[in-house]
């Protein structure tokens, strides 16, 4: 019995310590991204909202063209809810995934759910209105790939809600995962593109004048397909019990936590910094 038990614990600490490295790789992912997404939000609330405080909305055609057209009520009040949701989403969205406070307070939790999916829909909405009525920087492809993004929003957020109607916790959570990537895709676009500028010393595969080529239509959709294709491999090796398999996606996550603290670190000092100047 003894030398059975020794082989059954042997047996576990192989499967659990694989197991291990890939839920912190994951956890400094999901860290590093949030500190990330809460730079953007900052950065939107100061850059935006302190020019509508002002009264000066013709400073985000800085930064966004054709973000206020003078006239326009329906087209301007469709940016002005998408910059107000996108920083709700920033703020609230992480909290949702903290256990402690998710088993402690289990209102707040559901309000803030519920906050979270409103905000979505209506971020989404108000996506697909803009790309509709004023198009995109990136002509038809961004037209396209921006228009994709808010339709997976929609999706992923219906989904949610109503496995969390009918209580599939387990099934809610992985697809509030999967609505929280498709949210960060403005946010994972401009630190690709940073990280790709600061690693390459330049723009390259797209003129940055007209803002077309082959890198920008692979960001164009990437910038939450890539994301979510990642979570379903990650989904995919937890259910593996071969340890290569974990230790793979571990390494994988890894790498890209890398990318997304170098992109982060350069869009924060070469994109949003300077606009708050």
């Amino acid at each position: 019995m003894s030398t059975r038990s020794n082989v059954l614990t042997v047996g576990k600490q192989s499967v659990m310590w694989p197991n291990k490295i890939l839920n912190y790789s994951a956890r400094l992912w999901f860290i590093i991204t949030v500190i990330g997404q809460i730079l953007f939000a900052i950065y939107v609330a100061l850059f935006y909202g302190g020019a509508a405080m002002e009264g000066d909305f013709m400073r985000w055609n800085r930064v966004l063209p054709h973000g206020y057209v003078e006239g326009e009520t329906m087209g301007n009040l469709a940016v002005a809810t998408h910059l107000l949701f996108a920083v709700v989403v920033l703020f609230g969205g992480p909290i949702q995934f903290i256990p402690k406070l998710r088993n402690k307070f289990p209102l707040f939790h559901r309000w803030n759910g519920r906050i979270y999916l409103s905000a979505a829909l209506l971020l989404s909405i108000s996506g697909l209105y803009m790309v509709i009525s004023k198009g995109t920087i990136s002509g038809l492809v961004g037209d396209i790939s921006v228009s994709l993004n808010g339709i997976l929003i929609l999706l992923f957020s219906i989904y949610a809600l109503t496995t969390a109607m009918k209580r599939k916790i387990v099934v809610h959570r992985k697809w509030v995962l999967r609505l929280f990537l498709a949210m960060g895709g403005v946010w994972f676009f401009r630190i690709g593109l940073m990280f790709w500028l600061l690693v390459n010393g330049g723009p390259v595969g797209f003129d940055p004048e007209t803002f077309r080529g082959p890198f920008l239509v692979f960001l164009g959709f990437g910038q939450y397909l890539i994301p979510l294709i990642l979570l379903e491999f990650y989904f995919w090796s937890q259910k593996k019990r071969k340890a290569a398999t974990k230790l793979t996606m571990a390494m994988t996550l890894f790498i890209f936590t890398i990318i997304t603290a170098i992109g982060t670190f350069a869009a924060t000092m070469g994109m949003w910094l300077p606009r708050l100047g």
